[in-house]
């Protein structure tokens, strides 16, 4: 879980709370077959990485411990259950929320910017400036710009659900709004090759005018940048500077922690003077809010200073440079030290064995000295011997727990993880300061050239099929790409983007999704994208659609519909990997909540010819088994997608390739709504659509529904009275209101 900056303080690019993992009761009744599970775990291995933790796609977590002892003894604060995939997982599945940065806003950002907003003294100025329709708002990073920006918007349209983001590489010149319901733009960052002028400012606003929608446009602290927009667009940009550090910290703590009697608890058990110590006049929204998350998840003991001085990640910058220069005459701990800022919270003996992969690779480029040779002295002649040196080979050479000392880490409590067909145990390693892992390897990939080269080296050449690796590997691979900068800054992610190897394009795809996040970088990773999906062969376009599921896709869903799309060529020969890949990912953005927005093209794609078709009838049955209650919502409420999805359900029925899965799918839905009493309105609509018209492929579902062994199956009986009818010969009747059984919302 990550902390939510509030604003005066969201922190840009970072994401917020990851989805809670919610464990489902069950009853005889309502345990599911083994078989059932083994269906929820059809993912590709290469594909796998996206999905984290969440591979089954949230339909069933079952967990069979017999005999097992819990966590029986007494909790106290910072004991939890993390149901997490590879840690950092950046795919949808993996359970975190991921800014918007092209498309809808989701509802969930924007009421995370709300909770603990503090306003800002020019607040309520600025959202008498946003009459004009569109507002210039610039700061440094991390003083809640976006956060400030969404809570504008959201209050100035008269707290309108309905927001947009807008990537920074948009050419406002010849943008048009696209989406008639939304009231507010957010358009983070603005490139300088597409310069505003007054005849674009006046444009902007009346087509925003006649949209009754506003604009904000975020921009970093550039002094000259300001100046110049002020002077040739007659605008007053407003300086984001966030609140006094303590009425942000009172606030957030206040949404953190509703009831006021824990709050007082919580500060009283603090020592005198440490709160207003650790809130410095200089100190950040973004940098607040992690105090306000690890005090407000304190254990009853109260929070030790101590350890929120260990923890706070805006103080790890300042002593980087200390921890190398302690380590700089110890390659096994620099090479550890490496190893975990890259895989922190990977078990221990993952991060073990590649540190020691890391220091065979750099053949002696981590040590500061080098031993005398003991061969000759340079003349010919032989010298004399070395005295003894530590043996590199020797296998008892640093115990962990040393290791761990050196580099300010330790080894987390055993976890338990799921895969996607298993679950297993870590011991995961991790630094005592939370963000120490980035905070090393920016200053070190800044402060020495050489060991740049060395890493890229590391991390090129991992072990075949190691795929927890690869999004780690990928997350610090982009974030470098930003780093470094400059005009060849993605040239290495490329390369693996080309590579034969899946597990590279991976890598890659992950890489993009990270340094996607860049705005400036952001324009070259879309213009690579959109050209790779063009290419004939098929390993660009895979790594295109990978990505299309990362990070990078699920804040920009219509572009990266766009892009899939455009990779799919069907799923014959070599295009199959390929398909795997843009089925997985649109399976990954119907995830991160776009359903809206996934299934409108998909519905849309079903009605065409060729492969667009194609594609939409795969993917649908894995929709259908991921995420039930989305689905069960349009079914039971008659709306805009309710008579889609009953159509779609009957044509992959009908297809013969398609029927075992979408069969399989629907067996789901009937034994979940055995104890899930929602479902089963869902699900009961639906077959009673389906039994109006009992085409082959509805029968063929029938026949599968009333031989099921189960002892309680939901649906068992319409689908025993509808096949009895057939046999019959008697036409069906309906007995609802509604021609589909439903609640009907759209007031007709």
């Amino acid at each position: 879980m990550s902390a939510v900056e509030p604003s005066g303080g969201g922190a840009e690019g970072e994401g917020g709370p990851g989805d809670q993992a919610t464990g489902q009761g069950s009853d005889d009744h309502g345990t599911p077959d083994v078989d059932d599970i083994d269906d929820l775990l059809e993912i590709d291995d290469d594909f796998a990485p996206l999905y984290g933790s969440r591979a089954t796609g949230g339909v069933v977590n079952f967990f069979n411990v017999a005999h097992g002892n819990i966590n029986a003894g007494s909790v106290h604060g910072d004991q939890r259950v993390e149901n997490t995939g590879a840690p950092g997982t950046s795919g949808p599945y993996g359970g975190r929320r991921v800014e918007a940065h092209e498309g809808p806003v989701s509802a969930l950002e924007i009421l995370e910017a709300r909770a603990g907003f503090a306003e800002p003294e020019w607040f309520r100025p600025a959202l008498a400036k946003l009459d004009t329709r569109i507002l210039f708002l610039y700061g440094e990073l991390g003083t809640g710009r976006r956060t400030a920006a969404l809570n504008l918007l959201h209050r100035h349209s008269g707290y309108s659900m309905k927001l947009r983001a807008l990537d920074g590489d948009e050419n406002l010149s010849t943008w048009r709004p696209s989406d008639a319901e939304a009231r507010g733009y957010l358009v983070y960052g603005l490139l300088p090759q597409h310069p505003l002028g007054p005849a674009v400012m006046a444009n902007l606003r009346r087509l925003l005018t006649d949209a009754d929608a506003r604009m904000v446009i975020v921009l970093p602290h550039d002094p000259e940048r300001i100046r110049v927009l002020s002077r040739d667009l007659h605008v007053s940009p407003v300086h984001c500077v966030p609140p006094p550090p303590r009425a942000v910290f009172d606030a957030r703590f206040e949404a953190a922690v509703p009831d006021t009697a824990r709050r007082e608890r919580l500060l009283a058990r603090m020592e005198p003077g440490a709160l207003e110590t650790l809130l410095p006049p200089e100190l950040v929204p973004a940098q607040v809010a992690e105090l306000v998350a690890v005090i407000s998840r304190a254990s009853d003991d109260g929070p030790d200073l101590t350890d929120l001085r260990e923890r706070l990640s805006f103080l790890a910058e300042g002593e980087v440079p200390e921890l190398l220069g302690e380590l700089r005459d110890d390659p096994d701990g620099l090479a550890f030290l490496l190893a975990i800022s890259v895989y922190e919270g990977l078990d221990h003996r993952i991060v073990r064995e590649e540190a020691e992969r890391l220091l065979a690779l750099a053949d002696g480029r981590l040590n500061s000295v080098l031993p005398e040779s003991g061969d000759d002295d340079g003349q010919g002649r032989p010298g004399r011997r070395d005295d003894p040196r530590p043996n590199p080979r020797f296998v008892f050479r640093r115990p962990l727990e040393e290791l761990l000392r050196a580099v300010r880490a330790q080894c987390m409590p055993r976890e338990i993880r799921a895969n996607t067909g298993f679950t297993y145990t870590v011991e995961p390693v991790r630094f005592t300061r939370h963000r120490q892992a980035e905070a090393v390897l920016r200053h070190a990939w800044r402060q020495y050239g050489e060991l740049s080269k060395l890493l890229t080296e590391w991390m090129d050449s991992l072990p075949d099929r190691e795929n927890e690796l690869t999004e780690p590997v990928g997350r610090v691979m982009g974030m470098a790409a930003g780093w470094g900068g400059g005009r060849r800054a993605l040239e290495h992610i490329g390369e693996l983007a080309r590579s034969p190897q899946p597990h590279s394009r991976t890598t890659a795809a992950f890489a993009l999704g990270i340094a996607a996040q860049d705005p400036v970088l952001a324009s070259e990773v879309k213009y690579l994208l959109s050209r790779w999906s063009r290419e004939r062969g098929s390993r660009l376009r895979w790594t295109t659609a990978y990505t299309c599921g990362t990070d990078f896709g699920t804040s920009r869903p219509e572009l990266a519909l766009r892009l899939l799309r455009r990779s799919y060529r069907g799923a014959d020969g070599d295009e199959a990997s390929v398909a795997t890949a843009v089925q997985g990912s649109l399976r990954a953005l119907f995830a991160a909540g776009n359903q809206q927005t996934v299934f409108r093209q998909i519905a849309e794609w079903a009605v065409r010819q060729g492969p667009e078709a194609e594609l939409s009838l795969k993917v649908f049955p894995q929709l259908l088994r991921d995420d039930p209650s989305w689905f069960q919502e349009q079914l039971v409420t008659v709306g805009e997608h309710t008579e889609t999805v009953i159509a779609l359900v009957r044509r992959a029925l009908d297809d013969e390739s398609l029927f075992d899965e979408t069969s399989r799918s629907l067996i789901g839905w009937c034994r979940r709504a055995a104890w899930d009493e929602a479902l089963r309105s869902a699900l009961e609509t639906l077959l009673t659509v389906l039994a109006q018209d009992l085409r082959l492929g509805v029968l063929r579902l029938f026949v599968v529904i009333d031989g099921d062994e189960t002892p309680e199956l939901a649906g068992r009986q319409i689908s025993h009275r509808a096949l009895e009818a057939w046999r019959r010969g008697d036409p069906q009747t309906h007995s609802s209101t509604h021609p589909h059984g439903g609640r009907d919302d759209r007031g007709e």
